[in-house]
């Protein structure tokens, strides 16, 4: 389907496979994103890289995601789906070939940063996919079910990740997910249709108002609303994209004295929760007709359990697994963020309100990521100011010679910047749509 198929219309059964094979590139980006976890400390004795080279070189992949948010969502608007996400699905594919031949940091940040260049795309194409082919009634929910199935590439790139790199050796797995990704974007060449020609009709002359390209990005970015949804929006996603995406396994490993296998499995958890909690979060906001409420909920839940997670060891491995779910199903309330964006905006840049609010919040992350990568560093280094005191070598050993305190200094920014999140929850005005009318609540602000 490469031409514009006007028989084709909102609402019916054909828009969920157009939108589900859409998704499946998130899937696909999400399995990439979180993929080095599981061989971190492999990779920092392979490389001869501390912490925080390592850090900064695998986080390339949000530096380079996290500002090509601004640009994404404005392609969407402008061009449609189709052909963006094959290119992106093509990318990705070919970084993490690339990375699986990696002989340097060098090397690795290209191949990272490719796959952020690529995986731009995915959630902002998903979620305007189904912005198309679905009535927009439903922005929250639409938002819940597409980061779902992103939680699916987590729980892939977690424990599963671990037994195909005991068998078959990190090269060799992410090697296959390299041609996996090209064999997405035939699949989305094969069956995603071009934006149809009515697509534009949904819009009322008040609504499309003529944005040019940059002048898009200005008006959303010149959107005081936009900024505290997307800080919101970071903070309550850092358990994935910090802990699950990076030090998340290791921290477990060295602090809570756990297996790799059964860190993995923690962190599998942290998606469950996600998983189960996307679609009923967005459910149960369009419900109340409340954005606030469903934000203070993961902002204090996300304080209390990552200040528990910071301690790992104290109640036991099945008292983490009970962490990891319970946090995961209360931060998943962070896909409402979307919904607040697309409507704090005009509707015709939608695509570029997720995309921006998506870039505040990986760029948050990125910095997150090397932050700690920083900070542990510095602790684990700091003997060697002190004669005294043993400290490492070789750059290799300092994710192994880390003990649990200095880990924990490091993590402990992720809860003090939860208490950041639900002050801004109150400062925010509410969005939801009020009862009866369609429009966006501005009574509060």
């Amino acid at each position: 389907m490469t031409k514009s198929t006007p028989h084709l219309q909102r609402g019916h059964w054909y828009g969920w496979i157009f939108w589900g094979v859409a998704a499946s590139f998130f899937l696909y980006e999400f399995f990439i994103r979180v993929m080095p976890s599981v061989f971190l400390e492999e990779l920092a004795r392979e490389l001869d890289a501390t912490p925080v080279a390592l850090s900064g070189s695998l986080a390339v992949y949000l530096w380079v995601y996290a500002p090509m948010q601004l640009v994404v969502g404005g392609l969407f608007d402008r061009f449609g789906a189709k052909f963006l996400l094959v290119g992106a699905a093509a990318i990705v594919g070919g970084g993490s070939i690339i990375f699986s031949r990696a002989s340097g940091l060098d090397s690795v940040a290209l191949a990272r940063g490719m796959a952020g260049f690529g995986s731009a795309f995915a959630f902002v194409g998903a979620v305007y996919v189904a912005t198309v082919w679905f009535p927009p009634s439903r922005l929250a929910l639409i938002a819940g079910i597409t980061t779902a199935v992103g939680m699916l590439g987590e729980i892939i790139g977690q424990t599963p990740m671990v037994d195909a790199i005991a068998a078959w050796g990190w090269r060799d797995v992410v090697m296959i997910a390299g041609w996996t990704g090209v064999a997405v974007a035939v699949l989305i060449f094969a069956v995603v249709p071009m934006r149809p020609d009515w697509f534009h009709d949904r819009f009322t002359k008040d609504d499309d108002v003529g944005f040019g390209f940059f002048h898009g990005i200005a008006t959303v970015l010149g959107n005081w609303r936009l900024w505290a949804v997307g800080l919101i929006s970071s903070t309550i996603y850092l358990p994935l994209s910090v802990i699950a995406a990076l030090w998340g396994n290791t921290f477990m490993e060295v602090a809570g004295g756990y297996s790799a296998e059964q860190a993995s499995f923690a962190t599998i958890m942290l998606a469950v929760g996600w998983l189960i909690g996307c679609p009923l979060a967005g459910i149960v906001s369009d419900r109340i007709g409340s954005r606030r409420w469903p934000l203070v909920v993961g902002s204090a839940g996300g304080f209390v359990m990552m200040l528990l997670f910071l301690w790992p060891a104290v109640y036991g491995y099945w008292g983490l697994l009970a962490v990891m779910l319970i946090g995961g199903l209360v931060t998943s309330t962070q896909v409402v963020c979307f919904a607040v964006a697309m409507e704090v905006c005009p509707k015709s840049l939608r695509g570029t309100a997720v995309a921006s609010c998506n870039f505040i919040t990986m760029m948050v992350a990125a910095g997150l990521q090397v932050t700690i990568g920083w900070i542990l560093t510095a602790e684990v280094m700091a003997p060697a100011v002190r004669p005294t005191t043993a400290h490492a070598a070789h750059a290799a050993d300092l994710l192994q010679v880390a003990d649990p305190t200095q880990f924990r200094w490091a993590m402990a920014i992720i809860p003090a910047l939860f208490v950041v999140s639900l002050v801004l929850c109150f400062v925010l005005p509410e969005t939801a749509p009020r009862k009866g009318d369609g429009g966006p609540n501005q009574a509060v602000a």
